[in-house]
């Protein structure tokens, strides 16, 4: 078994058909988790409310046992004590949305993803959205996807570059599926969990993707994940005034609950003192009882957006129902539980779209709808700054393909107030929160953020500065260096000579003249200095080998000038045979071919 296990690997991790199999195949597991996640929150909604969408029915008791509608305060609780204890056992420091947990492994941890992140995620944001928690769905179908991902990646001894390839796989399939969004799935996993397009991968991401839509659509019905039951245009280019206006309010309003997020993260962190599972424990029950007096809030939320577009609120509603929203959906992901920020973002763009569609509807040829759509693309683009997934997300979920003028246009107003007005997104400053950063150009270079503690050898000999300058040379062509450090009787470093420095003094001073009497070469460097200093010491000093000195003075050991040119050497040959790997088949056998011939 084992060979073929071996040939099997060896086929993904170097043939383009390889990948593209594994590709469909995880689009394929990951849509079949899609579809069980959706019915796991419906099931557990059903199941403490009686109703599987339970704002269509808010404030009635309790579907089937008939229970007072004051039961609702006691479902966030219920579900906090069941999934709190596992996250805090199994995954500790994983609470919250889970979109900048899978963009700083991917890129910061080469795409490896814990394999139980995937379970204990599905397990916790089922009973978490199921229970009315004030989330979207699209953190934790993220983070499965990609952690699915990572482990089938990991198991095969993928490549970093494939493992990181396969999580963006898992991820926009997860995106896909849920969604019914192929092309924003793909979009996604480029923009967001990437961060960067390659037209080869780009490929296989989109095999992923539409199979897991494909997967979804043989459970669910293939329409728009926000069917508007009407076709909607904008009659007059007049309108586009509007749009801009509307798209600015909107951006402001998603910037305004990127902020309110972490606001909430801090007051909750300052006020709350105990153990961290009881955490969301406590704060569901303050959940629970805002749900109480707001129900139409339960749970993702939905088919109150859909009321929104649809123009079933007056303003004051929409707008107190754009409020509660993002207090509630800050609150919920603050406390600890599982869910994403996308569905929350999208809902406060709807309203705040759809409150200033209806204020400037006198002077609007068009629907008060088309403000509320575009206000979903403008409010998401500036709290992510996605513009490829803002556009394309929000006309595959409405199916309004006429809108992606008006989107482009508010999308891109949007992105450039977030850029104007902010330094992070709402991704990105959880991590900058605890230090974290995505893009680090000192690791993008061939030695990386390599110390001097990781280069170095132990020094092959210490020389004492009481030998004579003849002592030193055959001490020093015994060794086999060019250059070595001299210390004290303490054992402290002094300074370092070089056999040019030794014919220079011997023809000088003389063969019995001490190395305490002669300059040393003082060029040394600290455990963590980077690569970028070593070698800057080295050219300076023209030693071949730098000591390495600790805080005590003593010589930790010896950095060598080709012992950095061979890591080089190697980092430039990987990547060089990693391009071949890329290359088609067709290629590689037209080069087999060629030096086939050659040899001949």
């Amino acid at each position: 078994m084992a060979p073929e296990r071996s040939r099997f690997s060896s086929f993904i991790a170097t043939s383009l058909a390889g990948l593209t199999v594994l590709s469909i195949v995880l689009g394929i597991a990951v849509g079949l988790v899609s579809v069980a996640f959706h019915y796991l929150i419906n099931g557990w909604s059903y199941l403490m409310t009686g109703f599987s969408d339970y704002p269509a029915h808010a404030g009635d008791a309790h579907g089937f046992l008939g229970l007072s509608p004051v039961f609702i305060i006691a479902v966030p609780v219920i579900s906090a004590l069941l999934y709190s204890p596992v996250v805090e056992h199994f995954t500790p420091g994983s609470r919250g949305h889970a979109v900048p947990e899978v963009m700083f492994f991917v890129r910061r941890k080469g795409g490896r993803i814990p394999g139980r992140n995937a379970l204990v995620k599905l397990f916790a944001a089922s009973l978490t959205l199921g229970g009315g928690g004030n989330a979207g769905r699209e953190g934790p179908i993220v983070m499965i996807g990609a952690a699915i991902s990572s482990w089938v990646g990991t198991r095969l001894g993928l490549s970093k570059q494939r493992l990181m390839f396969l999580c963006a796989c898992g991820a926009a399939a997860g995106i896909a599926a849920t969604f019914n969004a192929p092309l924003a799935g793909a979009c996604f996993a480029v923009e967001l969990i990437l961060g960067v397009l390659s037209a080869e991968y780009f490929a296989f991401i989109v095999f992923s993707s539409v199979s897991a839509s494909l997967v979804a659509q043989q459970f669910f019905p293939n329409q728009a994940s926000i069917p508007l039951g009407q076709s909607l245009d904008l009659f007059s280019h007049s309108d586009y005034i509007l749009v801009t206006i509307g798209a600015v309010v909107a951006a402001l309003a998603g910037i305004a609950f990127s902020k309110l997020l972490y606001l909430v993260w801090d007051g909750i962190n300052l006020l709350y003192h105990g153990k961290d599972w009881f955490r969301p424990v406590v704060c569901s029950l303050l959940l629970g009882i805002f749900l109480y007096f707001f129900p139409l809030l339960y749970g993702t939320g939905e088919s109150v957006q859909l009321r929104v577009l649809s123009g079933d609120f007056p303003v004051w509603m929409v707008l107190a129902l754009l409020g509660g929203r993002a207090l509630g959906a800050s609150f919920t992901i603050s406390m600890g539980g599982a869910g994403g920020v996308f569905g929350p973002t999208l809902f406060v763009g709807a309203c705040a779209g759809a409150a200033f569609g209806q204020v400037v509807q006198p002077w609007s040829a068009s629907s008060t709808a088309i403000y509320g759509v575009v206000g979903m693309g403008a409010a998401f683009a500036a709290a992510s700054r996605a513009p490829l997934t803002a556009v394309f997300i929000i006309i595959e979920m409405t199916r309004q393909y006429s809108l992606i003028l008006p989107m482009m246009l508010a999308v891109g107003i949007a992105t450039g107030i977030s850029l104007f007005m902010t330094r992070s997104t709402i991704y990105t400053q959880k991590l900058h929160r605890r230090g974290d950063r995505l893009s680090d150009p000192v690791s993008d270079t061939l030695l990386g953020r390599s110390t001097a503690s990781d280069l170095m050898h132990e020094p092959p000999q210490l020389l004492s500065q009481e030998l004579t300058l003849a002592q030193a040379e055959r001490a020093l062509e015994n060794s086999g260096e060019t250059s070595l450090a001299v210390v004290d009787s303490q054992g402290e470093f002094q300074g370092s000579v070089s056999a040019l420095l030794l014919g220079h003094e011997i023809d000088k001073r003389g063969e019995d003249t001490p190395l305490r009497d002669i300059s040393l070469t003082a060029a040394f460097c600290t455990p963590t200095e980077l690569p970028s200093q070593i070698l800057k010491e080295l050219v300076e000093s023209s030693l071949s080998n730098l000591p390495v000195v600790g805080r005590s003075q003593e010589v930790l050991g010896y950095v060598r000038g080709r012992d950095l040119i061979v890591k080089l050497y190697r980092q430039q040959t990987r990547a060089l045979n990693q391009r071949e790997l890329g290359d088609s088949l067709g290629c590689r056998i037209r080069k087999r071919w060629r030096n086939h011939r050659h040899h001949r």
